[in-house]
């Protein structure tokens, strides 16, 4: 069981969200049964990427103590709000469990609600007064029903018949009789449905559907919490104490329980053996093996309760079980000065509690399948509190996870836990106002995502004679050599500049601030591409992503390399621009391009040029050709901070654009459903 798809109305920030969630690692094509099982949130503070992971959790583990004003958008308690998920890849086991509620796919699609209730109600779910609130909780289910009143199995009872069969000859579909279906002799219940359901299979088809939701069917509850999705939530501020204590709802608590459910029976019997003997020490069924300490204790206040009344006085110690101890262990860890894990650092907590959810994953991995029940990790900043070796090991965690069938939903603003690879597992989460913009009603989350089907669909319009090779593995592997932190800031950004190497990298921030645009606060971030062959790769992740990108790239057009030249020209085409050669610096909105190079372009615009550079060997020890980015940034920050700073008008003009670039829609083309493209299961290529 997966979730594919999550549709969340009137939570807090969202108003109307849907997340697709059968993207992402591994993807249609690669691993059977590993689609969509990491997704990564990305986006500002305060976007809603906590409203979906809290979202999930109403869902799936529902409590009025999770719904108050705040719950609701806009904080407007007249609404109700609504959590929705479809769910996918059944096994046969889960599908049992929910028969009767599926769709004809065997999918299932279910909801929760929270109102604000007049007064409780027998069927509306659990209730409470918090916030004086009463809310209400109800659950439904969604499958296509037949849209005759007369063939939806629920709704045939013994009046109705007598209803229907009153005007028989419209009992009609698809000019079939359902009277003459039967025999025109009045069936009973039983027959009827009977006979409904085969005249469904017989005589009707997609068009004669219509979804339809059941609300609050009797013992849905129960069928939800046996048979859905286990899902843990680790909230960004979470005491390991509640983590370590043994509780039937919590993971440490259901590792600990597996201890006593796997035990070998020789040994339960032995230790039951051994803790009855410490009864028997302090209780008087003991007889003579009773701890005279307790005898003496109790004889001397026995005897002063007698001076006072005739009454026996008697001490009894509740005898130790199995279980008592196995609920209450501590977690101790040594790095160095061995004490309690709560007296240690929030790193090490935070270490402790991903151990835990790793180990618990493990174990719900390995149960049969008719026992197993997904697990969804949703884990808000698992980057708090860690060091960057750390972060790339929890990484490698999740992604454990979800390949062991397992889905991990995260929120995060590290770098280092998002892969410029997997932009299908890249969920942008941000906060726009209303359109126009509306007194009274804040900004809304929104999202973007970026499946693998459009960027292949993309790679075989543009590469036609790659349509029998390309695969999902081969796209990640396209886009493998990409992965670096600082390439993966883009995801993070408001706006990103694209650049070839160093030397713009280096130098356009410190322009940038000289002009009085600090790119950080701006959000912008410079990325080096490593060379212009990869910027087009990373424009087309980061521009469907909704983060606009401005392009500068030297268009080398004495360079002796053709191969060099025609790189500019593929890239100018890219654009939609002319592929003329220039005869100087092009600047326009979308990108900039020098005529030659950034230092030669440059230099007739760079006061004393010849000497800076000179000055900027001496003094950082360059030798022939190489330190061009340490040069170009010597000379940016000498520019900088003189009096008042200089910045070369090519520069201004490019820094000017940059800072104001929108995005202009998509930029992929068009091709034939590729859905049997991804299919293929070729060794990866890097292809064109």
């Amino acid at each position: 069981m997966r979730i594919k798809k999550l549709w969340i109305n009137k939570f807090r920030s969202c108003q109307d969200v849907e997340v697709d969630l059968a993207t992402g690692h591994a993807d249609v094509g690669e691993e059977v049964g590993q689609t969509g099982t990491v997704h990564a949130l990305v986006g500002a503070n305060n976007a809603g990427k906590s409203a979906i992971l809290r979202a999930l959790d109403f869902l799936f583990n529902p409590s009025t103590k999770k719904i108050n004003e705040e719950s609701f958008w806009n904080k407007d308690t007249a609404l109700q709000i609504r959590v929705e998920a479809l769910l996918e890849d059944l096994t046969a086991a889960e599908s049992a469990k929910l028969d009767g509620y599926l769709r004809r796919d065997g999918s299932f699609l279910f909801a929760r609600t929270a109102a604000v209730a007049g007064e409780p109600g027998e069927d509306e779910g659990e209730q409470d007064t918090g916030d004086d609130l009463v809310i209400s909780i109800g659950q439904e289910y969604c499958k296509p029903q037949p849209k005759y009143d007369w063939l939806v199995e629920d709704r045939i009872k013994g009046k109705a018949i007598d209803e229907w069969w009153k005007a028989k000859d419209k009992l009609v579909a698809n000019d079939v009789s359902f009277a003459e279906f039967v025999g025109n002799a009045k069936p009973k219940v039983g027959e009827w449905k009977a006979k409904a359901q085969e005249f469904v299979e017989q005589h009707l088809g997609p068009a004669d559907f219509e979804d339809t939701w059941e609300p609050n069917p009797r013992g849905f509850a129960n069928v939800l919490k046996a048979a859905l999705p286990i899902f843990e939530l680790m909230p960004a501020v979470r005491d390991v104490s509640d983590e370590s204590k043994v509780q039937k709802t919590n993971p440490f608590g259901r590792l600990i329980g597996r201890i006593e459910q796997t035990m070998d029976p020789g040994v339960r019997m032995e230790l039951d053996t051994a803790l009855r003997g410490t009864a028997r020490r302090l209780n008087r069924a003991g007889g003579d093996e009773r701890l005279p300490q307790v005898v003496e204790t109790e004889q001397k206040l026995g005897a002063l309760l007698k001076e006072m009344m005739p009454a026996d006085f008697e001490i009894e110690f509740q005898p130790p079980t199995l279980r008592t101890i196995l609920g209450t262990p501590r977690i101790l860890i040594d790095d160095g000065f061995r004490t309690s894990v709560e007296n240690k650092g929030h790193g090490l907590q935070r270490a402790v509690i991903f151990c835990i959810l790793r180990a618990y994953a493990d174990i719900v991995a390995q149960r049969p399948d008719e026992e197993r029940r997904v697990l969804v990790l949703g884990i808000e900043e698992p980057e708090l509190y860690m060091h960057p070796t750390a972060l790339r090991t929890i990484r490698r965690m999740l992604r454990d996870i979800g390949n062991a069938g397992d889905q991990v939903l995260f929120s995060t603003h590290a770098p280092l836990l998002v892969d410029v690879e997997y932009f299908d597992e890249i969920v942008r989460v941000e906060r726009e106002p209303t359109r126009p913009p509306t007194p009274g009603v804040p900004a809304e989350t929104t999202l973007k995502q970026l499946p693998m089907v459009p960027m292949i669909d993309d790679l075989v319009a543009r590469h036609p004679k790659l349509a029998d090779s390309v695969t999902a593995p081969s796209m990640r592997d396209r886009y493998s050599h990409a992965y670096t932190p600082t390439r993966n800031e883009g995801f993070f950004a408001k706006r990103v500049i694209l650049v070839e190497g160093q030397t713009e990298s280096y130098s356009l921030p410190i322009y940038a601030e000289a002009l009085g645009h600090d790119f950080d606060r701006l959000g912008v971030s410079v990325i080096e591409c490593g060379g212009k062959d990869q910027i087009d790769r990373l424009y087309r992740v980061f521009n469907e992503l909704g983060i606009p990108c401005y392009v500068l790239f030297d268009y080398d057009k004495n360079n002796t390399k053709k191969e060099a030249v025609q790189a500019s020209r593929n890239l100018l085409q890219f654009l939609g621009e002319t592929v003329e050669e220039p005869d100087k610096a092009q600047v326009s909105d979308r990108f900039a391009c020098f005529a030659e190079t950034w230092e030669r372009d440059l230099k007739p615009e760079v006061p004393n040029h010849d000497r800076l550079v000179t000055e900027a060997r001496t003094q950082l020890g360059l030798h022939g050709d190489t330190g061009k980015p340490l040069i170009a940034r010597y000379i940016a920050r000498k520019l900088a901070t003189a009096v008042p700073p200089v910045v070369p008008p090519t520069l201004k003009k490019i820094i000017e654009k940059a800072v104001s670039v929108t995005c202009q829609g998509t930029c992929l083309h068009a091709a034939k459903p590729a859905a049997e493209v991804v299919a293929k299961t070729a060794e990866p290529s890097t292809g064109p």
